[in-house]
This record gives structure tokens, C-alpha cells and sequence, in this order.
């Protein structure tokens, strides 16, 4: 039996200490818990500072070797822009054998100051205000450049420009402030001290730099303030000019002669403190170089004195007034022509691309630089075009009425010819309707933004049914009105692809392109068809990415260009007018020699492109058939008319050629006759096909397009119990399937209450691929709906809606193309009555707004 005692030590209650534990073990316990959990926590922030570390080392190197990337970048060519020779334009035959065309002059007003002749006081004050280190630096002056980072992040602002940075501004215009600039203008800067001497860049710079007004150099700003040379110029006069250049506009002489004067003052201190001997606090000397000796020179306090009363009275009675001679009026303006015009825009352009010159660097190059160019021009045919322009034949009776050409080799990209305008010329490099002027390009623009991308996404196929009804919300995010409008002010319900093009139908696009989205159609036009005058605005338009009613408009080249994917294969080519061009010591600066087109659809897709675009010209109610059915040649095209008929466009494609015309008044104003421009591109075509031998020319068509019979109730390849049927081109990779007669028709009634399954398609073509298909779908049962005629240019449809009889088995068109169809409604005589301000032509919308040049928003 156990006492009382023995039973106390199973008593667990009344203990403080766990079972089996001492205070000892339990305390030892703790410690080593707290010891883990702070081996744990410091682990993790090890790791954390490890990684924090690993990352900044990574993202330290991989800023080092962007930066580094910049160490060989190309410094701008001073001898280049100092010259004073004439540029020879060259053209060239199939040989390549060169004939000299004409001389673009040397621009005679511009007098290149040689720093020999640039007077001492000149430079030094230039040296003094802007960059007094410029004899002792690589052309980074690294004290001014860390003190002006941390002016930056103390929210102060303070420049850090050498006088080489700020030549390599002037000449390349590039004026942001992003770091990114920065950082490339910094290690230019240090390569041109490498390639050329002190005294190189400082006469580049006195020779470039703006002194106000258009003075381009210290020789123009002496003659226009003083009347005098700059070697002439006193001290005072040249602290003037030294002080403009910190701001040109503020310190103007001819409108601000106070400030300009209070600035020269500020120039002239500072070239007081900066000589020998003065104690200015902070032990700042003009320093000069031995390769500078001769060329600076401190001055003295007696100067100082004589120039700072000097100052004080100065007026200003330049020769400003007087009228020079310009550049453009110097040249021979016989020699010149819209091609040259084109040409030597082209040319500004890539040297602004290629080596980051300025605009006006790059147009004084030209002038200047004794460049050899070759031009891409037939001087005959571009001679024979602006001679018939002029003339008046084929042209709009109106003579108010202006036009623009552009007409490339599609498998090149050169451009055969340009033309500007109707008028006789008068002067060099003007104005040009082709490529200048943006302008609303009405329906011509639903082959580009929404049936070509719909075609190469494989979102429709040539026979693809579309609706045919308004788009609800189509006027944009809020709006509850529908659109857009038709010509015909009639919807059909649905309409196929094929139709919708030949009459140009408004309401299909739409809704094609907001299926699409204009997001999409916007990325489409600027990367792959390489559009540069569409907004941002215009991305979110329905209106403007399905019917072609942007915010501003599109040139006639871009189109041009853009419509030569349909005739090679999809390959975009930039359009060229010079082979390529070399500097004054016979380097080849810019080569168009190797002009490597971008596919940008696959050449399935751009065939099929180019066999629906002959049905505005070959079907019977296509918005071209009645001007182009004689025409002589196999052809494409798109007509284009945009709201109130302020702009007339004509895209249309040969196997030699793809051609764009445009026609409209200056100042927007409603056009009676939809065929006028059709009328001047026939007769541009013709003259090319009558008098040049284009043998060697043939479309890149793919052999794997080729004909189906289709459903047009489906869009689908025709099954045995489709009744509505026609011929169609589709890839033979990628067919729509075939009809079931039933559940897959879309429109129209189906052939039977039990529609039989589906069956696979049709492994056989309907006949082999021809060069100049037929268009019309073959004999349907039912009848058709006649089309109602438009109210400026075009039919309302030619949709069919046939009643379901027997099924007839479709047979392929005739391969040669339909006898010559009657007027259409577009071209009918006398000419209609006007339309309403709302109405459009060719398919026609009306979005009641009239924004952009051109008056319209829309087109059919």
C-alpha cells in the first residue's frame, strides 16, 4: 500500500515545472529556439542583400554596356557641311551607263567664314561666355557636366555644353532633354575631339549656330545687324553676336536691342574677368592652348572700357532690308521638275535618318557639299506626264481643279513618276498633291485597313458574308446612332466580300473593321504598310480605319506604295527616286542599290487581294467598269470618294505599274464628276502601255490560289445543295469548308427544311488559274435585286436575293473578261442631281461630321 507521501510525486498539478524538466533544461531550451529563429531571419536577409547585390551588379553592367554601346557612335561630317560646290544629279541608263541631267547650285547667299578670317574678339568671346575650358577638355568638360547633374537633383537647373556639344545639337536638331540624348551627345562630342581639331569645331560652330532671325553664322549676323563683314565687327559688336546665341529669340537685336545689348555687356565682363591678371574669386582664367595661340586673345581694360561705351550707343542699321536673291531663285527652274522635287526631299530625309543631320544640315548639303546623285528618274516619261498635265487633255475641265500623281514599279519600289500638280511650274521645290498634301482617301482605303488584314488573318476569304446593316454605337464610345450610311441609303441584310468590294459597300467594312478592332487595323497600316500621317485619334476610329475618314489624312505615295503589295506577292517597298548618292571624295553615303523589300503578307493572301480588287474594274456593277473595261490591260483597282465629294482617289495596279491620282480643289469643294480622276489615270496608262515596252513586267501570283465554286449564302465552298452560287479565288491550304446547304447559310433561305451534314470540301478546283478570270458569279436560279443607283458615284449593291429552286450545278466563268457593261450609276448622263452635304460617294456614309482636309470623314 502506498502512503500519501509516494503519491505526491504523480501530482503534476501543483508542480511549476514540467514533467522531466528542470529550469536549467528549459531555459536552455528557449535560448536555443531564439537562436534558431535569428539564424533563420539573418539567412533571409543574407539572401535578400545577396540577391539585392547580384541584381545591382546586373543591372550596373548591363547599364555600363548600354553606354559603352555608344563609345564608336559616328560624329557629325564637318568637312562635309563647310563646302561650296554644286551637287551633279545623274541619271542612269539599263547599263548603268551615267548622263549628267542638271547642277544644283551652290547656295551663293551662304559665305562660309574661315576662322582665319573671323576676328580674334569674335572667338574669344564666343570661347569666353559659353565654354571658357574649350582649349583644356576632349569635349566633355566633366566639372561643368556633374555640376549640372547635381543641379538636376536639387531641383536647380545649370547647363554643362561644351561648344562641341552644342555644334553637335545644332547640326543633328536634336533639342530633348532626355538622358538617353544626353549620353549619346556626350560621347559624340568626345569622338569628334578625336577627329577633328580644336580650330575645325570652333569654325564649324561659328559657321552654324543661329544668331537670331535666320542668321545661320557669325558672317550672316554681322551683315544683317552691322552691314559688315564679321571681319570688320569691334569688339563690342562681337559680344554682341557672342551673347545671342544663348537664347536667339529673347536676344534678337532687330526686335529686342535692349536685352541684346544688356546680354553683350554680361559677354563682355566675363571676357574682362577671364584675362591674365584679374582676380575674379574662384581662380578662373582663359586658358589657351598652343594650337589656339593666334586665335584667342585676352583683352585689356582699355579695350573693356572703349568697347562697353561703344555699346551703349550702338544701333542697329544692318542691311536687313535688303532683298537677296534666294536659293530657289538661283537654280535653272527649267532643269527642275516634280521628280527632282521628290528627289531631293528623299535625300534630306535619309540624311536626317541616316546620319542625324538637320534639316536644314541635310538641305545645305545638298546645295554645298558637291554631292554626286543618281537619280531613279526617266527624264522622258517624267517629261511626257507633266507635259500632258499641263496641256489640260484628260484633265478635269475645271482648271481649278488640282491633281496628284505617284506611279512606282511595284517589285522595285523606284518611282517612275511624280506629279504635283496641273500647273505649269514656277519655281523649285514646291508644293506636291503627291506627297505633301494629306488628304482623305474615301473607300480606296477599305482595301488597305480592313480586306487585306481580314484576308492575311484569315478572317475572311474572298467569299466571306459580311453584314450589310448599321453598326450600332458607330459614331463612337457614348453614341447611340447607327452607321454608317450606304450610297443607296438601302442595306441589304449581308453581303459578300466580293460584292461589297465592287460596289463598294460602306456598312460590310465597318463591320469587318470593328470585328478586327481599328486598334488592330491602325498597327496593320503604320507597321506594316508603313503609313506616317495617321493620329492616334485615328487608332480608336471606326469611321477612319473602315471607310478612310481620319482626322487629317494620307498622301497619294503612301497609298501608292502600300497598293503595290497586291501586285508582288506582299512585299512592301519603300519607294525610292535616287539609286544612290556620294559625298565630294566619291564615298557612297546613301545606296538604294539593294532596295530589299518586307514581306508583309504571304503571297497566297496578296494574290487573293489582287483577284478581289479587279472586281471594281471587271464586274458588272463595279464603281470603275464603265471607264476601265477598254483599257487594254489586266488591271486592279479601288476608286475612292470621300463626304461631299470634297476629294476624288483612283488606286489601280498593272502588271508594269501601280498608279494613285488624287483630285480636289485647294480649299475643299464638292466634285460633280466621280470620273475625273479615272478619266487622267486611264490616260496615264495608256500612254505608259502605248510607248514603253513592259515585257519583262508579270504580277507574283501563288500557285496555290486558285478557283472555287462558293456558297454566297455561306461563304463557304459550294456543296451539291447550294443554290446561290458563284466562282471565287481561295488558297488550297486554307479553304473555308463546304456548305451544308442548311444551318451554314448565313443569308438567304436555306435549300431545305432537313439540311443534309456537312460534307468535306471539294478536293478539285473548279478550273486551273487564269491570268484574267471573270468575276461574275455563274447563273443563279433566283432573281436578283436590281441595284438602286447612288446619289454621287456608286451602286448600292449587288447583292442577289434569289428564292431557293433546284440546284443547279455552278460551272467557272469564262476566263475572258465580261463584254462592256452600260454606265453605271456613278458615270450615267446627264449628270445627277447634287447630293445632300451628308452623302459620300462610292458605297457612300454619312457621319455627320465634317473634320480633316477634304471636308469628310468617310468614304465608299
Amino acid at each position: 500500500m502506498l502512503d500519501k507521501k509516494d503519491l505526491n510525486k504523480y501530482n503534476t498539478t501543483s508542480s511549476g515545472i514540467p514533467s522531466q524538466r528542470t529550469e536549467g533544461e528549459l531555459a536552455q531550451t528557449a535560448g536555443a529556439t531564439a537562436k534558431t529563429m535569428g539564424g533563420m531571419v539573418w539567412k533571409a536577409v543574407k539572401t535578400i542583400l545577396c540577391v539585392l547585390f547580384i541584381t545591382g551588379v546586373l543591372v550596373f553592367l548591363s547599364v555600363a554596356a548600354f553606354l559603352l554601346s555608344f563609345r564608336d557612335i559616328e560624329a557629325p561630317d564637318l568637312n562635309s557641311i563647310s563646302l561650296n560646290y554644286s551637287s551633279f544629279v545623274y541619271v542612269d541608263d539599263e547599263e548603268g551607263n551615267s548622263t549628267e541631267y542638271m547642277t544644283i547650285h551652290a547656295d551663293e547667299n551662304r559665305v562660309w567664314a574661315s576662322l582665319n578670317d573671323i576676328p580674334a574678339y569674335m572667338k574669344t568671346a564666343q570661347v569666353a561666355i559659353e565654354d571658357h575650358r574649350f582649349c583644356e577638355h576632349s569635349g566633355v568638360d566633366w566639372r561643368t557636366t556633374l555640376n549640372a547633374v547635381r543641379k538636376l537633383f536639387s531641383g536647380g537647373s545649370g547647363g554643362g555644353s561644351t561648344l562641341t556639344q552644342q555644334l553637335i545639337k545644332n547640326i543633328t536638331d536634336e533639342n530633348d532633354y532626355s538622358i538617353l540624348r544626353k549620353v549619346r551627345e556626350i560621347f559624340t562630342a568626345l569622338n569628334m575631339e578625336k577627329k577633328y581639331s580644336k580650330q575645325q569645331i570652333l569654325e564649324a560652330y561659328l559657321n552654324v549656330v543661329n544668331y537670331g532671325g535666320q542668321c545661320q553664322g557669325v558672317e550672316a549676323a554681322a551683315q544683317t545687324y552691322f552691314g559688315k563683314s564679321i571681319g570688320e565687327c569691334s569688339l563690342a559688336e562681337c559680344a554682341l553676336i557672342a551673347g545671342i546665341t544663348q537664347n536667339p529669340s529673347q536676344y534678337y537685336p532687330l526686335v529686342f536691342p535692349e536685352e541684346s545689348k544688356t546680354r553683350a555687356q554680361t559677354v563682355l565682363d566675363r571676357m574682362w574677368e577671364l584675362s591674365d591678371g584679374i582676380d575674379n574669386g574662384d581662380n578662373q582664367e582663359l586658358v589657351i592652348s598652343s594650337e589656339m595661340e593666334g586665335q584667342l586673345a585676352p583683352i585689356t581694360e582699355e579695350e573693356y572700357n572703349q568697347a562697353t561705351a561703344e555699346l551703349a550707343a550702338m544701333t542697329f542699321d544692318g542691311n536687313q532690308s535688303q532683298e537677296t536673291e534666294s536659293v530657289e531663285e538661283q537654280q535653272d527652274v527649267n532643269d527642275w521638275n516634280w521628280y527632282i522635287d521628290t528627289m531631293f526631299e528623299d535625300i534630306v530625309a535619309d540624311l536626317m535618318d541616316t546620319y542625324g543631320y538637320s534639316y536644314d544640315i541635310a538641305v545645305d548639303m545638298i546645295y554645298n557639299s558637291g554631292l554626286e546623285i543618281h537619280s531613279a528618274m526617266d527624264p522622258q516619261i517624267q517629261t511626257d506626264l507633266e507635259n500632258m498635265f499641263v496641256s489640260g487633255e484628260n484633265m478635269p475641265a475645271d482648271p481649278d481643279i488640282q491633281t496628284g500623281l505617284f506611279v512606282m514599279d511595284p517589285y522595285t519600289g523606284r518611282v517612275i513618276a511624280v506629279v504635283g500638280s496641273r500647273d505649269e511650274r514656277e519655281g523649285v521645290r514646291l508644293y506636291n498633291n503627291a506627297t505633301d498634301a494629306t488628304r482623305q482617301p474615301g473607300s480606296s482605303f477599305k482595301a488597305l485597313s480592313v480586306y487585306s488584314l481580314g484576308i492575311e488573318t484569315g478572317e475572311i476569304t474572298y467569299g466571306s458574308v459580311l453584314n450589310d446593316i448599321p453598326v450600332p454605337g458607330y459614331f463612337g464610345e457614348g453614341s447611340t446612332q447607327e452607321g454608317p450610311q450606304n450610297v443607296s441609303r438601302q442595306y441589304t441584310g449581308a453581303m459578300n466580300v466580293d460584292e461589297a468590294i465592287e460596289v463598294s459597300q460602306n456598312a460590310p467594312a465597318a463591320w469587318l473593321a470593328q470585328t478586327l478592332t481599328p486598334e488592330s487595323c491602325y498597327e496593320w497600316l503604320t507597321q506594316k504598310l508603313h503609313f506616317t500621317t495617321l493620329t492616334e485619334e485615328d487608332s480608336h476610329s471606326l469611321s477612319a480605319m473602315a471607310l478612310g475618314g481620319m482626322s487629317y489624312g494620307v498622301t497619294v505615295r503612301e497609298m501608292t506604295a502600300a497598293f503595290c503589295v497586291f501586285a508582288n506577292g506582299g512585299y512592301y517597298y519603300e519607294p525610292y527616286t535616287y539609286t544612290y548618292v556620294k559625298d565630294h571624295d566619291g564615298n557612297v553615303i546613301l545606296d538604294n542599290r539593294d532596295n530589299t523589300g518586307e514581306q508583309v503578307m504571304s503571297t497566297e493572301n496578296a494574290t487573293v487581294m489582287n483577284k478581289l480588287l479587279h472586281r471594281p474594274v471587271e464586274g458588272y456593277n463595279g464603281t470603275a467598269a464603265n471607264i476601265m473595261y477598254d483599257i487594254g490591260v489586266d488591271m486592279f483597282a479601288k476608286t475612292g470618294t470621300t463626304d461631299n465629294a470634297y476629294d476624288l482617289t483612283f488606286m489601280g495596279g498593272t502588271n508594269f505599274c501601280v498608279a494613285g491620282i488624287w483630285n480636289g480643289y485647294e480649299i475643299g469643294q464638292e466634285l460633280w464628276d466621280s470620273n475625273t480622276c479615272k478619266v487622267t489615270w486611264k490616260a496615264v496608262i495608256q500612254y505608259l502601255n502605248n510607248n514603253y515596252d513592259w515585257s519583262d513586267k508579270s504580277w507574283v501570283l501563288s500557285d496555290n490560289v486558285t478557283q472555287y465554286t462558293f456558297c454566297r449564302s455561306s461563304g463557304k465552298i459550294a456543296g451539291p445543295s447550294c443554290y446561290d452560287t458563284a466562282v471565287g479565288w481561295y488558297d488550297v491550304n486554307n479553304l473555308p469548308g463546304t456548305c451544308n446547304g442548311g444551318s451554314d447559310h448565313i443569308a438567304g433561305p436555306a435549300a431545305s427544311i432537313s439540311p443534309s451534314p456537312s460534307v468535306e470540301p471539294s478536293a478539285e478546283p473548279s478550273t486551273e488559274p487564269s491570268a484574267n478570270p471573270s468575276q461574275e458569279p455563274s447563273v443563279s436560279p433566283g432573281p436578283s435585286t436590281e441595284p438602286t443607283p447612288g446619289a454621287t458615284e456608286d451602286p448600292s449593291s449587288g447583292v442577289e436575293s434569289p428564292t431557293p429552286p433546284a440546284v443547279e450545278t455552278p460551272t467557272p466563268a469564262p476566263s475572258e473578261p465580261t463584254p462592256e457593261p452600260p454606265p453605271g450609276p456613278d458615270e450615267s448622263t446627264p449628270t445627277p442631281e447634287p447630293p445632300s452635304s451628308s452623302s459620300e460617294g462610292d458605297g457612300g456614309v454619312t457621319d455627320g461630321t465634317n473634320t480633316g482636309t477634304g471636308g469628310g470623314t468617310a468614304s465608299g
